[in-house]
Parts: structure tokens; sequence; C-alpha cells
């Protein structure tokens, strides 16, 4: 058997805008969160692809770049003490025989978790050493195309209401899912976060609340919430 890394309660394969927005939504409701991404450090494609463009439809920001809005991203999710396994590739996922599921990293190790979410953009940003420079990336069909989920023309096919795929337990936002009318925006992204997040929680306690609105009770500010 695999040597056991590490336990979350959910494990998100990419680590890019959607992923990081992702960490912050599911640290509200106390849920922990491991990333795994191929590339040496988090952002995906706003760190692979333009990390000096300027970005001008993210709501809130007149303007910003993609390396700005990965570190503010990264700030917000602290909080929630987020594990990151980078130079790493999940290369498959199965599902245990107690419940939740073991993902299968390209080095043999195996991460467990209760929930996994695809967020693995693109595919599978590689660090390009040919370049001489480590901020290039060359980009490769990642492995999440092969799993034995159902897929769409433009990516995994996911309920809109809640981004699960067609394996329960199992979601895909940012890129990675299709859906009628899907745009790919980041924005677009940070809204799949939020629906996915609402249908994590009510999947992990069976009981269903009103949203957490981090406005009238603090969370997420200084400290990870009790």
């Amino acid at each position: 058997m695999p040597p056991r890394a590490a336990d979350a309660d959910v494990v998100i394969v990419g680590c890019g805008s959607a992923a990081l927005y992702a960490v912050f939504q599911l640290g509200l409701y106390k849920l922990r969160c491991l990333l795994v991404d191929s590339l040496d450090r988090p952002g995906g494609q706003c760190a692979a692809l333009y990390p000096d463009k300027p970005i001008l439809d993210v709501p809130g920001f007149p303007e910003t770049t993609g390396d700005a809005l990965i570190e503010a991203l990264l700030r917000q999710a602290a909080p929630f003490a987020p594990r990151f396994m980078l130079r790493e590739r999940a290369d498959s996922f199965s599902a245990e025989p107690g419940g939740g599921f073991s993902t299968h990293l390209q080095g043999g190790t195996a991460v467990r978790s209760r929930i996994v979410v695809v967020a693995s953009g693109l595919g599978s940003f590689t660090p390009d050493g040919a370049s001489g420079d480590p901020r290039l990336a060359s980009l490769a069909a990642g492995p999440a195309g092969d799993w034995p989920l159902a897929r769409g023309r433009f990516g995994l096919t996911v309920d809109p209401r809640s981004l699960e795929t067609s394996v329960e337990g199992v979601y895909a936002i940012g890129d990675a899912a299709d859906y009628p009318g899907k745009l790919k925006l980041i924005l677009c992204g940070f809204h799949e976060a939020a629906l996915m997040t609402q249908s994590v929680r009510h999947r992990i306690t069976g009981v269903r609340r009103p949203p957490l609105y981090t406005t009238a009770s603090g969370s997420g500010r200084a400290e990870r919430p009790d």
C-alpha cells in the first residue's frame, strides 16, 4: 500500500485562482484543504501564463495582474492553514471502502480525503527547465482527463447547482468544469467555488444551514474560526 502522506477533509487538484478561493470558502466551515499541483509554486494559469498581464474583469479590482491576484488569494486563504504538495501530479483517485477517497500521486504517495475537487484548469503545468527561466512553464494534458468521470466538450461534466461530477463526492470548478452556459472567466471560478462549498458542507454534515456570511460572523479575518 502506498505510504500515507497526509489527510485532509478536501483534496484540491490544482492551485490556481479558483482552487485558492475554494480554500477560503471551505475554511469558513472548518474544512481542511490540501492542494496538489505540478508547478513549484501556487498560481496555476495566473502564475504560468500571465503573471504580469493586466486583468480587468475581477470584481472590486479595476486592474490587477496574475501575480497580484494570487498573492491576495493566498493571504485570504492563509488563516485556514492550507497544505500544499507542489511539484506533484495527481495521477488517479479511488474510493475508500469506508468512505472518502485516495488521490494517487505520480511519486507513489496516496493522499486521503473525504472530498476531491478537480481545479486543474487547462491541464498540468510543469516548470520549463530548457528555457532557463524558472517563471516559464510547459502545459500538457492533465491526468484528470483520463479519470472515470463524465466529460463534456470543454471539461468535466458537472451539475451547475453543486459542481459535483458524475461521481458523488468528486467536484470540478474553474476551467476543469463544463456545464450549459459555462463561461471560462476567473470570476466564474470564484462563483463555482462558493456553490461547491455549500454542497460539500451539506454532504459532510448532512445538515442544511444558511450560508455563513463573513460580514456578520467576522470569520476568516485574523485567525481560523473555532
